[in-house]
This record gives C-alpha cells, sequence and structure tokens, in this order.
C-alpha cells in the first residue's frame, strides 16, 4: 500500500532512534519533531494503513503497533515488520534478517523431537542463533525479542533476559504457518490474512446473524511489556541484576492471559518479596509505609492494596485441601496498575541510581 510523504517521515522519525540506540522512542520526542514543522503527528499515525480490528491485538496489524488515541506522550512507540519494510535502511537491517531468523525458528520447530509421555519445548536462544546465522549484526539479535512481540501471528511463548544480556524465547506452532515463504512481502500478506480472519471471528454480528456464545476477551499484559523492558535497561548500568524480577513477571503475565488466578497471586506475591531491596528495605509491608514515593498519595494507595493482598495470596497459596475450600478467582487478583505503578517507581530508583554510578 503506498505511504504519504508524512506518514513515511513518521515512520522514519519512530525507526531512528530504534536503529542507532536499540529503544524505541517516546511518542513525547516524535511530536516534538512534528510540532516543530507545524505538523499534527498523532494524526498521521492514526491515518497509517491499518487490517482488521483496532483493539483487539491478535486480530490487527498495520506499520506500528497500536496505540489508543490519545497516544500517552510517556509511552514508547514502535514499527512491525511491516512498517521497517517501507524503508530501505530498515529492510536491510530488519526485514531480511527477519526471514532469516523466521525460517530458523521453523527448521527449529519441525526438528523437535516427538516424546511419548510429554510434549517438548522448542527454545530459540540468542547464543545460538548467532552461530546458526553468524552473519546477523549483534544489534539485530539484540532488538528480536521486542520485534517478534508485536507480530500478532507469531507467539513465541515465555522467554527470559538473562543476565550475561543473552535471551531465550520459545518457538510455538504459530511458525509453521510461514512454511515455503521468503520474502517480507510474503510474511506480511500472510501475517494479514490471519488477522484479517481473527478480526472477522470477532467482528460485531448484526440482527440477522446467529448470535454466537460470548467469549472473555484476551487480556492485555499484566505487567507492562515497555515497562520490562525499561527496567532491564536501567538496571544494566547499577548493580542491581533483574533477571529474576524479569522471568517473574513473564510468568505473571502468562498466567494472567491464560485467567489462573493461583499462578497470579503466587507470580504477584513474588515479585513483592523480590523488590523492597531496591527501596532499601527488607520487607514490602515496610515499603508500603516509609518509602516517599514520586506520586506519594495515589502510588502508596496502590502499595497499601497489595500489602492487604498478602493475604489473600497466602490463603490460595497455603490453605490445605479440604472438604470445604475457598475458590480464588480472577476477579480476587489486584488491577494491574497496583503492581505497574510499584515497579515504575522502582524504575524511576534505578535510572537515579545509574545516573549517579561512576
Amino acid at each position: 500500500m503506498t505511504l504519504t510523504q508524512d506518514q513515511r517521515s513518521l515512520l522514519t522519525a519512530i525507526a531512528q532512534p530504534w536503529i542507532d540506540t536499540s529503544e524505541w522512542p517516546l511518542w513525547a520526542n516524535v511530536q516534538h519533531q512534528f510540532d516543530m514543522r507545524g505538523q499534527d503527528a498523532d494524526a498521521i499515525f492514526h491515518s497509517l494503513p491499518r487490517v482488521g480490528n483496532e483493539v483487539s491485538f491478535a486480530s490487527g496489524y498495520g506499520y506500528a503497533a497500536p496505540m489508543r488515541a490519545p497516544i500517552d506522550p510517556g509511552h514508547m512507540v514502535r514499527l512491525t515488520v511491516a512498517g521497517v519494510s517501507k524503508l530501505p535502511r530498515m529492510r536491510i537491517a530488519v526485514g531480511e534478517p527477519f526471514m532469516h531468523t523466521l525460517r530458523h525458528m521453523i527448521d527449529l520447530y519441525t526438528r523437535r523431537p516427538i516424546l511419548v509421555d510429554e510434549v517438548p519445548k522448542t527454545i530459540l536462544r540468542s547464543g545460538e542463533l548467532t552461530a546458526a546465522l553468524p552473519k546477523l549484526d549483534p544489534w539485530f539479535v539484540k532488538v528480536l525479542p521486542d520485534l517478534l512481540s508485536y507480530e500478532p501471528a507469531i507467539n513465541t511463548g515465555g522467554g527470559a533476559h538473562l543476565s550475561d544480556g543473552s535471551w531465550e524465547r520459545e518457538v510455538t506452532r504459530s511458525v509453521m504457518q510461514f512454511r515455503g515463504m521468503h520474502t517480507v512481502e510474503e510474511y506480511i500478506e500472510k501475517t494479514c490474512e490471519i488477522v484479517t480472519k481473527n478480526a472477522a471471528q470477532t467482528a460485531p454480528f448484526t440482527i440477522e446473524e446467529e448470535q454466537p456464545m460470548p467469549t472473555e476477551p484476551e487480556r492485555a499484559p499484566y505487567v507492562d511489556l515497555a515497562l520490562l523492558d525499561d527496567l532491564q535497561k536501567a538496571a544494566a548500568n547499577t548493580h542491581w541484576k533483574v533477571h529474576k524480577l524479569i522471568a517473574l513477571c513473564q510468568g505473571l503475565n502468562d498466567a494472567y492471559k491464560a485467567g489462573n488466578p493461583y499462578v497470579c497471586a503466587a507470580m504477584i506475591r513474588a515479585v513483592m518479596d523480590h523488590i523492597p531491596p531496591v527501596f532499601g528495605h527488607k520487607d514490602f509491608k515496610v515499603v508500603a509505609n516509609q518509602h516517599t514515593f514520586m506520586t506519594q498519595r495515589t502510588d502508596k494507595i496502590h502499595a497499601l492494596k497489595l500489602v492487604d493482598f498478602k493475604d489473600i495470596s497466602d490463603d490460595g497459596m497455603h490453605r490445605q485441601i479440604g472438604s470445604s475450600v475457598p475458590v480464588l478467582t480472577m476477579d480476587n487478583i489486584p488491577q494491574p496498575i497496583r503492581l505497574n505503578a510499584m515497579l515504575q517507581e522502582l524504575l524511576t530508583i534505578l535510572r537515579k541510581e545509574a545516573a549517579i554510578a561512576p
């Protein structure tokens, strides 16, 4: 699809910081560039072509990751593989290496062993990827996990960023949809076909149509994915190691998406027990009561609500089986904003520590 010059300029403004620093830009910085030209970046962003639905991630696709209007100035804005394919420099740096990697992922999944008593996991590891495809630029290998996270037709399952800078991602059956494809155009066309089909399945019905059984909408990640990226980057310049925190949050996101309240409760409790040392305390209850938050009243309320949740999580994890056991449901799980606020406060501390590090 042909883009206007303004749309192409917007894609370039988003891509340039990413290729220069490995970090996607904050929307406020992109807005400022267009403000200086007397243009409305928000209007241009929302004019970018898109197929499928605007809301559901798995049933919509465009040149950039979806952002609800009005776009939060503090949020990172990202391009998709479709977006980078429209920029010649990015096509070489990302589009073609992405297709090489996708074919490697398909090969990994195809060659997985067949076991009698379990379903084996296929894991893509950064070190093994570099060995298998030695021509890949280290920059591309570094940014690949984030890129995969925003391609709606590919589900890379669980994953982790390790303390040595390497990473791993689970390769799922979703990659088999792209067997036999060699060009970025083929990949984009197939992705659009998949999300369009998903969108049709979730499209509103008319009164003449048979009404489908209602289904629960897919939950967004419990812990914001961009926040996890920011935590990892900030901690790299401090003495704190956050690989366990990242893994716990990824496990929490998986459990939240699956609707498993017991695992969600355990993961939230684990995060609360894990992070107090960064705040200078040994217990989260002390953090909630004594820490001076950046947004004192609101974030303190979030912290105290999480302290109250510890009783519920303890009950869910430690109450033994009996003839009558209370059931923990997803309605009992704290709203995501509460834990995200605590992690945002932790990010602020890490960034301050990184700024004064010698």
